[in-house]
């Protein structure tokens, strides 16, 4: 329901469907463009950087108040009402404030703002790294109100516009993230009723932020009792039974989910049409054809969790936005090693072909043979220690063994002798340390050090001088609150590592879905340690 007008906002100012008032004349023959059912005139977006630059927010002209928050300048406007950037004095920080202003009548604005405030709460009990989080709301003079942390980036809808189109893989992480967003809300009692790309706002490449939760239901319910209209949603984006005006449930959002992860997948909605009832007519009796029918570049899986999301009867789809990420979380963990998108999963080993290993058997062979001749024979117990490496490092730092083996073993003596003799045999000599590292990772072969590989271990390295600290690496899927000796740490992801001194320290992880995990790890100076857990595994 929502659509900024700038690069940075909290809850973006876009009706979600207009109201009879606002269809295009005509009726239901007219033609719907994108325009209308944003709301918005057609008109350039208000560029965020119009405000004047290097001043502290509480030094720029205030054009307003709304209750104890300071409106600075407006980022957007829309059928709704309006959203500004202010300033909160008590924390001395820059929010977003949304505005509601509908047309309705003084009877009914009291019904409306108990039922606003009541949605706001239970928007506000929503704390997710992928929701949007809100602070406060209530009514002022200038109608409802809710002030929202302000976000930097761009909406799916702004992003498509411009023409990005995602990865299969990132497609199917966004909207994995969403989903876990959407599982959360729904363990509180709460549904969305309106997603679309316009209500996932994205401070990253694939770091989504879920907006504008009760809204929907509020802005449309006056309408929809007094019109008898299609009530809360895009129509592009609603379930079948939203259309029908029938009850709702979680299932909604697992539709219109599946009707978002189809679009990024294709770079085309499923249902269209050139008027309101050609879209929702669409919506309950039209079957798209499969993604990978549309693009063949999307991978059929990914096609039927769509597919199976968009089921017209909400008891053959997923049973819960839970469900489906879980299906989507299967998928990526399958194609990890296909793609060099980030995940939150750690990727499985990429296992090279049967050539590979024979080619680093040869050149073992022949490396081997060649520094046999050229090198102290009291190098051998060196070569024996190289396969094993310490436990502790093994299950700290899965990314190649070989990488590790010069931090915690000798490794090869080479430098010394055969320098001295390099004219006799050259090739063999400059060859003979890969191929010992060659295999050592011959299980799988270990590939080329990252970047971020190489600072991990660089970091471990300064550690492992003598400070009385070591790293705590953490993975939590799908998402928690990490507390370290009953103290809070932080929200895992994006919290991924913890500096800790020395000694036994208590790690417990909070999930409000499920019961919290507790687990004792050894922090020893110089070292990590990994702690991974997934919920509901």
């Amino acid at each position: 329901m929502t659509n900024p007008s700038s690069s940075m906002s909290g809850f973006a100012p876009e009706p979600s469907v207009p109201g009879p008032n606002s269809l295009p004349a005509g009726g239901d023959s007219a033609p719907w463009t994108d325009t209308e059912e944003m709301g918005l005139p057609a008109q350039p977006a208000v560029a965020f950087n119009a405000n004047p630059p290097n001043k502290a927010t509480d030094q720029l002209p205030t054009i307003g108040h709304i209750g104890r928050y300071a409106l600075k300048y407006q980022i957007g406007e829309g059928g709704l009402g309006r959203v500004f950037a202010a300033h909160d004095p008590l924390l001395s920080r820059l929010i977003a404030i949304k505005t509601l202003n509908l047309e309705i009548s003084a009877e009914e604005r009291e019904s409306f703002n108990a039922l606003f405030l009541n949605e706001a709460r239970a928007a506000g009990g929503l704390s997710h790294p992928h929701i949007v989080t809100v602070f406060d709301a209530g009514v002022s003079e200038q109608g409802a109100y809710i002030a929202m942390e302000l976000l930097k980036g761009r909406d799916l809808r702004q992003l498509r516009l411009e023409g990005w189109k995602p990865t299969p893989t990132q497609a199917a992480l966004v909207v994995r993230r969403v989903a876990d967003a959407l599982a959360y809300a729904h363990s509180k009692g709460v549904v969305h009723r309106d997603i679309k790309p316009a209500n996932i706002f994205m401070v990253g490449r694939t770091q989504p932020r879920v907006l504008d939760f009760g809204i929907a239901r509020v802005a449309h319910q006056h309408e929809a009792h007094a019109e008898g209209d299609v009530a809360g949603g895009s129509p592009y984006y609603m379930s079948p039974e939203q259309v029908r005006q029938q009850p709702v449930d979680r299932r909604c959002d697992v539709f219109s989910l599946g009707v978002v992860l189809y679009e990024l997948l294709t770079g085309t909605r499923p249902f269209r049409g050139a008027s309101l009832k050609e879209i929702t007519d669409a919506v309950v009796e039209f079957t798209p054809p499969r993604a990978h029918e549309v693009d063949a570049t999307v991978p059929k899986a990914l096609s039927d969790i769509a597919a199976r999301a968009m089921e017209k009867n909400p008891d053959d789809r997923y049973r819960s936005a839970r469900a489906l990420s879980r299906e989507l979380r299967h998928w990526l963990e399958e194609h990890a090693q296909d793609t060099a998108e980030p995940t939150d999963e750690t990727p499985a080993p990429h296992k090279r072909p049967v050539v590979w290993a024979a080619a680093a058997v040869a050149a073992l062979f022949v490396a081997g043979a060649a520094w046999w001749a050229l090198s102290p024979h009291q190098a051998d117990p060196d070569v024996a220690q190289v396969p094993p490496p310490p436990p502790q490092v093994v299950a700290v730092a899965p990314p190649p063994p070989a990488v590790e083996a010069p931090a915690s073993v000798p490794m090869v003596a080479a430098p010394a002798s055969p320098v001295a003799i390099t004219p006799v045999a050259p090739p063999p000599v400059a060859e003979a340390p890969p191929a010992t590292q060659a295999t050592v990772a011959a299980k799988p072969a270990a590939p080329k050090e990252t970047a971020k590989e190489r600072r991990a271990r660089e970091r471990e390295a300064r550690l492992a001088a003598g400070a009385a600290t070591g790293v705590l690496r953490i993975a939590v899927s799908p998402w928690g609150q990490v507390e370290v000796d009953g103290k809070p740490a932080g929200i895992a992801p994006p919290l991924n590592e913890l500096t800790l001194s020395e000694g036994r320290h208590t790690i417990t992880i909070r999930n409000d879905e499920f019961p919290p995990y507790s687990s004792s790890v050894n922090i020893v100076p110089g070292q990590a340690v990994s702690l991974k857990h997934r919920f509901g595994s």
